[in-house]
């Protein structure tokens, strides 16, 4: 029995190791949303993901790549065109850390937070705030990098499809959108 709860308790203290640095990954996520670079989100997307957008994408992988590129370049665009401006996306601390597939790959998942000044098409000026979850994968294995899941609109189930020894209960970040007062 000791031998069990002290194996439980290395797993635990295991995983409990990389929050650090999947939080300093997504920084550099922040750097790129902060300068419209979202081919960066698609570039370092969770290979078993893209795979399965892929999969459903006429043309195989550079076809994807090249379609997301245009599509990227003219959402670019209309955030110009209304002066969009991320003031702020900021990476919370870790509100789960699991060691899934296995033990293969461990999966942290972050709160976000991003606020979005812009004039809407009357001109009129909003800020809006956004709260969202941000999965980070290891390959502990092949020792690869991070790899990111926007999970904003996922719930543990649909992350349970791709990791199914992800525990019962893990903890999502909530998940919101408001308007803030311009000027705040």
């Amino acid at each position: 029995m000791f031998a069990g709860v002290a194996l439980a308790a290395a797993c635990a203290v295991q995983a409990g190791e990389y929050g650090a640095s999947a939080v300093q990954a997504a920084r550099e996520l922040s750097g790129a949303v902060k300068t419209g670079d979202m081919m960066w989100m698609i570039e370092k997307m969770y290979a078993p993901m893209k795979k399965q957008l892929v999969s459903s994408f006429p043309g195989g992988e550079a076809a994807f790549m090249t379609t997301m590129r245009e599509k990227m370049q003219a959402a670019a665009a209309v955030m110009k065109e209304r002066g969009m401006v991320v003031e702020t996306y900021e990476i919370g601390n870790p509100t789960a850390e699991h060691l899934v597939k296995n033990g293969d790959e461990v999966l942290v998942v972050l709160p976000t937070r991003m606020v979005i000044s812009m004039k809407r098409p009357d001109g009129v000026p909003v800020k809006i705030e956004n709260t969202g979850v941000l999965v980070l994968v290891k390959d502990l294995k092949d020792k690869g990098p991070w790899t990111f899941i926007d999970a904003s609109k996922m719930n543990a189930n649909a992350l349970r499809s791709m990791f199914y020894d992800l525990p019962e209960k893990v903890n999502l970040p909530p998940v919101s959108s408001r308007q803030l007062p311009v000027g705040q």
